[in-house]
């Protein structure tokens, strides 16, 4: 959530500043890249908050099943973000064929938060996967050997 956040914090320093010393469809990406950071932060905000008061007395299973369903997240923002490049690529597209300097300005932003977004969601989930396969792999293991359990860690 640093690195969302982080993010955001310098784009809105950068996407305020540049709305204000630039003009055409580069006054509309700064004005994008600014409003679309506001969120981010707010979500960077609110994740790094919850972030912070995980359950530390989480058992191996509800930990195991928390993990799984924040891979699934992960997963589902990856499309969204997809679906952010696609709609910024069309908004784009339709900006340069009616010579609105608006749509390519906003649909060029799009295009790179969706893109930032998409990065980050799927260096998210390699690590956040990587993690799940290392608590999985440490699991304690009850085995019936004939002549009793062997209980293995």
């Amino acid at each position: 959530m640093i690195v969302l956040g982080s993010w955001a914090t310098s784009n809105i320093i950068s996407g305020t500043i540049g709305y204000y010393r630039s003009d055409n469809s580069s006054r509309y990406f700064h004005q994008m890249n600014t409003a679309w950071n506001l969120v981010n932060l707010g979500i960077a905000g609110f994740g790094y908050k919850g972030a912070s008061e995980i359950d530390l007395d989480l058992g191996y299973e509800a930990a195991l099943d928390k993990m799984q369903s924040f891979d699934k997240l992960l997963l589902i923002n990856s499309g969204l973000d997809l679906l952010y490049i696609g709609s910024g690529a069309w908004l784009w597209d339709q900006g340069i064929d009616t010579s609105s300097e608006r749509l390519t300005g906003y649909g060029k932003s799009i295009v790179l938060q969706g893109s930032f977004l998409l990065l980050f969601d799927i260096s998210l989930y390699l690590i956040h996967r990587r993690h799940a396969k290392n608590l999985g792999e440490r699991s304690i293991q009850l085995t019936f050997t004939g002549n009793g359990f062997l209980l293995s860690f």
